[in-house]
């Protein structure tokens, strides 16, 4: 199921020749749908059990809550004057947000919270709470919990808001929640967008397959060229923050925002990538976010599947910004600190979001978040930049006081040792860093220019080569886990 995984791109091939075949074979039948419908299902669940079985089960049981609540949901019109239908609405709806959220809570936050009260025991002297933190922690958490969780609940919701119909086909709807590519880490769809695609006749198309392989080709060199490549500095600095300088932290800090930013831009590209290939068109989820010149332009580009969910299923239904400033400033921390949580079970994570939160509340009390002149831009652009990658120090720490301390070695600008890089190693993060923002700048400032597009047919063949060649000498091939696999 890792998608940067040497087995998975051995089994790729075969699995969508495989794939193609049969529908090829069965394109004039009347069953058709159904069949790609079963196949991809079979070939999704058949990558998540090979990789995690009782994450599989797990996965199975919020399909079907979510599938029999959104059908009795759809059983009920909303336009009826009874109150007692109102109600019944009312009532299964928060039925099954509460089942489905069941499994989230205990898997991935019920050892933290029992961690929390603990430690608050140990502050007060007292012992009310039995200690079952141990127990707890060793539960596993199914890969992509969040991601799928959050994108049945979001089909859940709109049935309940009459913007959609519930599905009455459970194996399209089955596919639509556990469709392999985006299980793990993203993007998050949203049911009017994905479902028409699993339900419309499947097609492989030449320009399918060339674009998803150009998109898997950029993903996978984010990934093993910037990210992983840029980790070989990072974690061992943040591994022994104390022994470095604030120097040596700072640039472990900037490169960890690239690193990120690299890693799950690289996965994104994959998973839309490799989505193309079988037919499927999946939101972008990154739009180079680090040239942003406010922390509200950074959340329109970056995680905008996430961005989009919290909008439309956390802000807006909480008042948006229809209810006065003093309710709408509410309204945006409250839904960066549910992203916070979302992220992970630590306070770690809900500092990260309050401090998002909090600058985009600032943002609109100042009214900065018009487009400011050329040379206003770029010394915004810089300073989001700062503010982002302050709050990634504390995203990426493994504690609030480990984040503090660097945070306070940074600042104090503390003696320490530099990180030991042999001239090869700075050779690599060197190439690393510089593609990244040449094709970064090109992307921003000149959009039509893309070699792996050009309209001659050898330079796109010699920039296939060349990144091929790129990933293969200066990438980091050990098929490191991506890092929002753990979110």
């Amino acid at each position: 199921m890792i998608l940067n995984s040497f087995s998975f791109l051995i089994v790729l091939p075969l699995v969508l020749a495989v794939y193609a075949v049969i529908i090829y074979l069965c394109r004039n039948s009347r069953y058709s749908n159904i069949i790609s419908a079963a196949l991809l299902t079979s070939i999704s669940y058949g990558f998540f059990i090979t990789y995690q079985p009782l994450g599989a089960l797990v996965l199975f049981g919020i399909t079907v809550a979510t599938y029999l609540f959104a059908l009795a949901l759809g059983r009920i019109d909303g336009k009826e004057l009874g109150k007692g239908h109102l109600k019944r609405r009312n009532t299964l709806i928060a039925c099954g947000v509460v089942l489905v959220l069941i499994p989230l809570a205990v898997m991935k936050y019920a050892g933290f919270i029992m961690q929390s009260l603990n430690d608050l025991e140990c502050r007060m002297g007292v012992d009310f709470i039995a200690d079952n933190t141990d127990t707890l922690t060793t539960i596993f958490v199914p890969l992509g919990i969040s991601f799928f969780t959050f994108q049945s609940l979001g089909y859940l919701w709109d049935v309940y808001r009459g913007k959609i119909s519930a599905e009455h086909n459970f194996l399209y709807y089955m596919l639509f929640v556990g469709f392999f590519p985006q299980i793990a880490s993203g993007p998050i769809s949203k049911a009017d967008e994905l479902l028409p695609q699993i339900k419309g006749k499947r097609n492989i198309k030449a320009e399918d397959f060339t674009e998803g392989v150009r998109l898997m080709l950029w993903g996978y060199f984010l990934k093993a060229v910037v990210a992983d490549r840029l980790a070989t500095f990072v974690n061992p600095v943040y591994a022994n923050y104390a022994d470095f300088s604030g120097g040596t932290c700072f640039v472990a800090s900037i490169f960890y925002s690239l690193q990120i930013y690299g890693d799950f831009a690289g996965y994104s590209l994959i998973a839309i990538g490799v989505g193309r290939l079988f037919g499927f068109r999946l939101i972008n989820n990154f739009n180079r976010p680090y040239f942003s010149s406010s922390l509200t332009e950074f959340w329109k580009r970056w995680h905008i599947s996430l961005t989009r969910w919290l909008r439309d299923y956390v802000y807006i239904p909480l008042g948006g910004n229809r209810k006065g400033n003093t309710r709408t400033y509410g309204n945006i921390l409250t839904t960066f600190l549910v992203s916070g949580i979302w992220h992970g079970a630590n306070f770690t994570f809900i500092i990260w979001g309050a401090i998002h939160g909090i600058v985009q509340c600032l943002e609109r009390f100042f009214n900065i978040s018009k487009a400011p002149r050329k040379w206003v831009a770029v010394i915004r652009i810089i300073v989001t930049f700062l503010i982002v990658n302050f709050a990634w120090i504390f995203f990426r720490l493994p504690s609030v006081h480990d984040a503090w301390q660097v945070v306070v070695r940074i600042c104090t600008c503390a003696p320490g040792a530099r990180m030991a890089l042999s001239n090869t190693d700075m050779l690599l993060l060197g190439f690393a860093l510089i593609s990244l923002v040449t094709v970064e700048i090109v992307q921003e400032y000149f959009p039509n220019v893309s070699l792996l597009r050009h309209r001659n047919i050898v330079v796109r063949c010699a920039t296939i080569v060349a990144l091929i060649v790129c990933i293969l000498t200066v990438g980091v091939l050990d098929s490191g886990q991506f890092i929002y696999v753990n979110f």
